[in-house]
């Protein structure tokens, strides 16, 4: 949501509250009259207890306890702070109540008026908290569906790429004549391939296995297409059954490696995928030449991955890219839940 309309419905609902308050103090019968009105202090008094009342429903009682799915001990929580507030409004006519000394009746009629008041007032700091978040994932839900539209349409290109397609096919049919069951391994690498990015590109999570081995059909690919050796150093947790990932979201680093880094085979590229706890750690290493470092590091794709990554994990990822000394490394931390 942006700032202004933001800033906007806070002031509005501010403004209600003070009217309300202005209001039911006119009306009498609470724990202050409108003589209270009449000294700024009074005023600033009371804008300054809307305000807290307001803060705690929209600060504390929606994140802590609304997010958190528990509606009834919301409403409880909202009860409690305007009893707790009438109570502080009124603390000298209740203690002069409890201590014999008091009128029952306005100090009841009082206390009952002012933890309306609070409770309405910290619940439409609650209500406002909940529609804005509720704002704000409608528009999270519209971005992820672009966002996946995006994707689509460069998975598409990608695909359709004729520089990678052609050397692939043009390996092909060099290995047709000499080495037939290769070259009929490697078509139906290259066809599981395209599949997986048209079928697994609009889904919200796949199998980790899956993309793992999606990685290892690209290698493949990509070893063909190259005239010279490349040596990738894999190392794969066998613990690693259960958990689902964001698809796509490992192979822009890889291709990163292939495209701007040494792939001969004195320069290996490093590839690790672990699970530690509920987290799972990819990491990708590879050697570049120091004439190709703002390549090497603004490689394609990797904007669109983070982009990606916000949108799809949040706060429950950590992903840092380093270049020193001519090696370009990835690591990428995502908190995934087993099935």
């Amino acid at each position: 949501m942006k700032k202004t309309i933001l800033f906007s419905l806070h002031g509005f609902i501010w403004f209600c509250d003070l009217c309300i308050i202005f209001l039911a103090t006119l009306a009498g019968n609470l724990w202050a009259n409108e003589n209270v009105l009449n000294g700024l202090t009074g005023f600033l008094g009371l804008a300054l207890w809307s305000l807290i009342l307001f803060y705690i429903g929209y600060s504390f009682i929606v994140p802590k306890i609304f997010s958190q799915g528990k509606i009834f001990e919301g409403i409880v929580a909202i009860s409690i702070t305007g009893l707790a507030s009438s109570f502080i409004m009124n603390f000298e006519d209740v203690i002069s109540v409890i201590s014999g000394n008091g009128g029952i009746d306005y100090s009841f009629s009082g206390f009952i008026q002012v933890a309306f008041l609070s409770i309405f007032i910290c619940a439409s700091g609650v209500f406002l908290r909940l529609f804005i978040n509720w704002i704000n994932e409608e528009q999270k839900k519209k971005e992820l569906e672009n966002e996946r539209i995006k994707m689509k349409l460069q998975v598409l290109v990608n695909q359709n790429n004729p520089h990678f397609i052609f050397n692939v096919l043009n390996n092909i049919d060099s290995l047709i004549t000499s080495k037939p069951a290769r070259a009929s391994e490697t078509i139906n690498k290259l066809s599981t391939l395209l599949r997986y990015n048209y079928t697994n590109s609009e889904n919200d999570k796949v199998p980790i296995r899956s993309e793992i081995e999606y990685i290892e059909n690209y290698i493949e690919l990509q070893s063909l297409r190259l005239d010279h050796e490349i040596n990738v150093q894999w190392e794969v947790s066998p613990r690693l059954e259960g958990i689902n990932i964001v698809p796509l979201i490992f192979l822009p680093f890889v291709e990163n490696a292939f495209k701007h880094g040494n792939t001969d085979n004195n320069h290996p590229i490093q590839l690790r995928v672990d699970l530690q706890g509920n987290e799972v750690h990819f990491e990708c290493k590879n050697s570049y030449n120091s004439s190709n470092t703002q390549k090497a590091v603004s490689g394609f794709g990797i904007s669109n991955i983070v982009k990606r990554l916000d949108l799809m994990y949040a706060d429950n990822y950590k992903l840092n890219i380093e270049n020193e000394k001519e090696i370009y490394s990835v690591s990428l931390i995502l908190k995934v839940d087993e099935d």
